[in-house]
């Protein structure tokens, strides 16, 4: 959940699942109505755990929203370290699976849910550099519209956000790194900056809303307009 706390602010009960340790410091920051726990999402005793809890704690599960991920190895293919391919894999694909696996089921026996799932831009458009990366965040929106089409009938929807460039802290850090690299990669970018973390909650506040109730199997850009140009030849490692 993005530090705005949006949804803690439409008055959401929320579980904040992490491996860092950060989730218990965010938990005490926010409040009442909140309760977190240590997950790793690769793991799938961590997994139903962590749904477990949320029942206990709140009684029921009505939404899911996935956004684990970690970046990939960076460079051609060829070059890529099998140790990080399966690292990348676990978390983002591995771990989207595990949950999509433990809590539908308790989606669907309350009176229906919602899945809101984190992709990228870089699933939308080729963007050298980021084949480990850009494969995994297309294999969520692949499984993401499975199983929209296979929980519609039980209430239950599945829309996919692919953010582009946001303000988060990988981003800061590659700004640091390589501040040169990243202010070319904004200057491709229609909308001539990167996202704030608050305009990827609004559209995460918006899926799991009754106000998208006829959208599932969605997938919705929040990119800056970046995957509405071409960026064929063009180094992007936001």
């Amino acid at each position: 959940m993005p530090r705005s706390g949006l949804f803690h602010k439409k008055c959401a009960r929320i579980l904040l699942a992490d491996v860092s340790g950060k989730e218990a410091e965010l938990t005490a920051e926010l409040g009442e109505g909140i309760a977190s726990c240590r997950a790793n999402v690769s793991k799938s005793a961590d997994v139903r755990a962590m749904v477990e809890m949320a029942i206990a704690e709140f009684g029921q599960l009505d939404i899911l929203c996935n956004v684990a991920g970690i970046t990939g190895p960076q460079g051609s293919v060829e070059d890529a370290d099998e140790e990080n391919i399966d690292r990348v894999i676990a978390v983002s694909v591995r771990g989207l699976l595990l949950t999509m696996k433990h809590a539908p089921p308790h989606l669907v026996a309350g009176d229906g849910g919602v899945i809101v799932n984190i992709s990228s831009a870089t699933a939308l458009v080729g963007m050298p550099g980021l084949t480990v990366y850009s494969a995994t965040k297309g294999a969520i929106i692949a499984a993401t519209r499975v199983v929209a089409a296979e929980y519609a009938s039980k209430g239950v929807r599945a829309n996919v956000i692919c953010p582009g460039g946001i303000e988060t802290p990988i981003y800061l850090e590659h700004l640091a790194r390589d501040p040169e690299a990243v202010n070319k990669t904004v200057s491709l970018i229609p909308a001539g900056r990167v996202g704030k973390p608050e305009e990827i909650a609004q559209a995460m506040l918006f899926l799991a809303s009754d106000a998208s109730s006829y959208m599932t199997g969605a997938v919705v850009p929040v990119d800056g307009g970046l995957s509405a140009v071409s960026t064929h030849g063009t180094d992007l490692r936001l």
